[in-house]
């Protein structure tokens, strides 16, 4: 943001957040619902920016109110915090309000940040992960595709909450993105775009046309075979394991450079973060996240959440899941995402939903077949995991 235009735009979000500080949720669930639906406001905010600027703005309204407060709200299914209205207008509402206070819920820390910090944060992240509509350049194209693409995935796999005195592993980690990604764009992408295949590919066909960051995203979903991305992918981060030998054109080894060692830097990050780092013996999972699809990952976390709501949340009697439906919805994830992607969502709904507990996680294990090599072929991702928590 720059400029009068910016400057004015900072003022007035920094003017609304004002207006919001003494307010308690009610007041400003009601407070979104007018600006929302006033035609003066969306000539300086679109309809999305509001809405990321109220989440922030409820959230920190959370943060403020008693615990006690919030958990005896969410267990009367928010209702002392909504307005009087339309069903359906309070229903969105209810579920907006419980998924910003599942960081409370769960017992989260409080983040120390400013409101109006926060807003703006928030809305600089959003900026940032808008695509344009054409690029002048094929290598700032596949760099901001395939970053964009790695980044809506991570935020899929990272929980809202925590579970005490147990790190988050790096591929859940809300911090580790941030890290990943300036190792991609730094190290790894640099590497590929310079490879034989991918230089064709750059000249192969007009890129600076709308929709092309589209066709790079298609490649790498088109699956694996003869796949020039995925191939040199994979490649560029095998070579990045501290056994593997680097040499020059004449065959000779040459020395590694300092800074094409990305496992310092994840050391570092996972210190300051407190998450359990990626090790070379983890590439095949650093090359995993780029198989995922974030869209799919999303829509199906989606449907597991409703279904937990349904089963151990419900808003009424009438909505009350049948029993085991939760653990039936893992179980069909776990089977039929590619990649072991339901095996992703069980650990993130691991950290995200109280029930899903150690117990709960055995038990689904048991489930998953006969023998210990039945189940590892079934979900081995899910069995790591729960092999590696601290006893």
């Amino acid at each position: 943001m720059s400029g009068a235009k910016s400057d004015t735009f900072e003022n007035k979000v920094a003017d609304l957040v004002a207006v919001t500080q003494q307010l308690d949720v009610l007041r400003i669930v009601m407070l979104r619902r007018l600006t929302l639906a006033d035609p003066q406001t969306l000539k300086w905010a679109s309809v999305r920016q509001l809405d990321l600027i109220f989440n922030v703005i409820l959230s920190k309204a959370l943060e403020r109110a008693d615990a006690a407060q919030v958990v005896a709200a969410s267990e009367k299914h928010f209702d002392p915090f909504l307005p009087p209205g339309p069903e359906d207008q309070q229903d969105k509402e209810r579920w907006l309000l419980f998924d910003l206070a599942k960081p409370i819920l769960n017992g989260a820390a409080q983040n120390d940040q400013g409101t109006t910090e926060a807003v703006l944060d928030e809305l600089q992240a959003d900026a940032e992960d808008e695509q344009p509509e054409s690029y002048s350049d094929f290598g700032t194209l596949f760099d901001d595709s395939i970053s964009r693409y790695l980044k809506r995935t991570l935020a899929v796999l990272a929980p809202t909450g925590t579970r005490p005195h147990i790190p988050l592993p790096f591929y859940a980690a809300p911090a580790f993105a941030s890290c990943y990604l300036h190792v991609v764009r730094g190290i790894i992408l640099p590497q590929l775009r310079s490879s034989r295949r991918l230089k064709e590919l750059a000249t192969s066909r007009n890129w600076t046309e709308a929709g092309a960051s589209g066709r790079i995203i298609g490649i790498i979903q088109a699956g694996e075979d003869n796949n020039p991305i995925l191939h040199h992918w994979d490649a560029r981060w095998q070579a990045s394991h501290p056994d593997h030998v680097v040499k020059d054109k004449t065959g000779k080894v040459r020395p590694r450079k300092d800074a094409d060692n990305p496992w310092p830097l994840f050391r570092e990050d996972a210190e300051k973060h407190g998450y359990v780092p990626p090790y070379p013996a983890d590439i095949p999972m650093l090359q995993r996240l780029l198989r995922l699809d974030g869209d799919v990952l999303a829509e199906s976390w989606d449907h597991l959440a409703h279904l937990y709501e349904q089963e151990y949340q419900p808003k009424s009697r009438h909505d009350q899941g049948r029993p085991g439906s939760f653990r039936d919805g893992l179980l069909k994830f776990i089977d039929e995402l590619d990649y072991h992607g339901g095996d992703f969502l069980t650990i993130r709904a691991f950290f995200e939903f109280p029930k899903v507990d150690r117990l709960f996680i055995k038990q689904l294990i048991q489930m998953m077949g006969r023998s210990d090599k039945e189940r590892m072929l079934r979900a081995p991702l899910v069995i790591n995991f729960y092999n590696d928590l601290p006893k």
